[in-house]
């Protein structure tokens, strides 16, 4: 049995952050794209948002941590838990910058560490 080599330690977390980085960005901007279309298309009353923004972190979360633990073997839930903190960080600014309600940020956060939680159960089920 060959040795363990960390030789390629830095390259793996470097494309790690920015597996993580492209698909925060990218799921945030598109799932934000489609609800801002489906809400101007259908003239839907700006009250459904909160709940729109709850669903687009939640799906965010699954995406960002499906994308970000593949090529990954062992160690999901700490990696899914590194994996969403941009999107928790995302999420607290905008709750301290717009001031919305307190029940919809507590639902983002817990939905956000869910998702981090179920995808790295998956993802070790599947080894």
């Amino acid at each position: 049995m060959p040795k363990i080599t960390t030789n390629n330690a830095g390259g793996l977390l470097v494309k790690y952050a920015v597996k993580i980085v492209i698909s925060s960005v990218l799921s945030i901007l598109v799932l934000n794209s489609l609800c801002s279309f489906v809400v101007l298309k259908f003239d839907i009353d700006l009250a459904v948002l909160q709940y729109a923004g709850t669903a687009i972190c939640v799906i965010s979360a699954l995406i960002i941590t499906f994308i970000s633990l593949s090529g990954f073997k062992n160690n999901f839930l700490i990696l899914s838990m590194i994996s969403v903190l941009p999107l928790l960080i995302y999420t607290i600014v905008n709750f301290c910058i717009n001031k919305t309600d307190a029940v919809f940020i507590i639902i983002k956060i817990a939905g956000i560490v869910i998702c981090a939680f179920v995808v790295s159960i998956l993802k070790s089920s599947k080894k």
